[in-house]
């Protein structure tokens, strides 16, 4: 009678223990890297940003509560393929190596840079002929690195926020500026001012990862990204997250 207990005892503890690690299917679990603003960054307790918003845009659309996690890159594909997380939204190129278990989404960030000018003047076709002058970009980015091959220290210009970049040129501090093709294109479809331009740097774009076996996600990650293109949530998110906030109110 003793073993029987003893061997019931230990089936209710394995049963418990399984129990705890089953998923909860109205879930939906998201890691990223929160140290990428303003895609991902951290908010107190929380996580804020662009990705964090359009992850909570995916939950929402598919009928679920979205839980985020917070893990180094390198540990963020891992993760994925062991089933610790269900979603990975964290600057992923889509021309980066994957794992055997894991697929990308539709590309939801371009992140290839481009230029922007004053729109009525000489137009430059190369990044040859931006070399030299007045050049601004967002401190810290790829925008930055690109910008300083183009000129000499004393021509650069680093800000904060994109918004300031689009009144140095509007107030010819600066003859160019280099962002994100998301940011730059948002710009100039809202400053008639300014002129998109394309230096010919590479293409870059950021995709969302899910494992391969999790075919329903990944068709609800690429539905909500392609409404979110058409219903202007994405614009809103643009708007709030890669130019700023209170000047995004400016441009509705």
């Amino acid at each position: 009678m003793k073993k029987f207990r003893f061997v019931s005892a230990m089936a209710l503890a394995a049963a418990l223990l399984a129990g705890c690690g089953r998923k909860d299917a109205n879930v939906l679990t998201l890691g990223t890297d929160a140290e990428r603003p303003p895609l991902a960054q951290r908010a107190g307790e929380t996580l804020a940003g662009f990705e964090i918003d359009l992850a909570e845009a995916i939950a929402q659309d598919a009928g679920k509560t979205l839980k985020t996690v917070a893990l180094s890159a390198d540990k963020l594909l891992p993760a994925l393929a062991a089933g610790k997380v269900d979603l990975v939204l964290a600057g992923l190129e889509t021309s980066g190596e994957l794992p055997a278990p894991v697929v990308l989404s539709e590309p939801y960030y371009k992140a290839r840079q481009m230029a922007l000018i004053l729109a009525g003047g000489p137009v430059p076709e190369s990044q040859e002929e931006l070399r030299g002058g007045r050049v601004g970009a967002m401190a810290g980015t790829p925008g930055a690195v690109a910008a300083a091959d183009l000129t000499t220290a004393e021509n650069l210009r680093f800000v904060a926020v994109p918004m300031d970049l689009a009144r140095d040129l509007m107030n010819s501090q600066i003859d160019t500026a280099i962002l994100d093709e998301e940011t730059a294109v948002f710009l100039a479809e809202h400053h008639p001012e300014l002129m998109l331009i394309d230096p010919g740097y590479p293409d870059a774009r950021y995709a969302a990862a899910v494992r391969k076996t999790d075919t329903n996600l990944l068709a609800a990650v690429n539905r909500t990204l392609a409404a979110a293109a058409t219903d202007g949530r994405r614009e809103k998110l643009v708007g709030k997250w890669l130019i700023h906030e209170a000047d995004a109110a400016d441009t509705e």
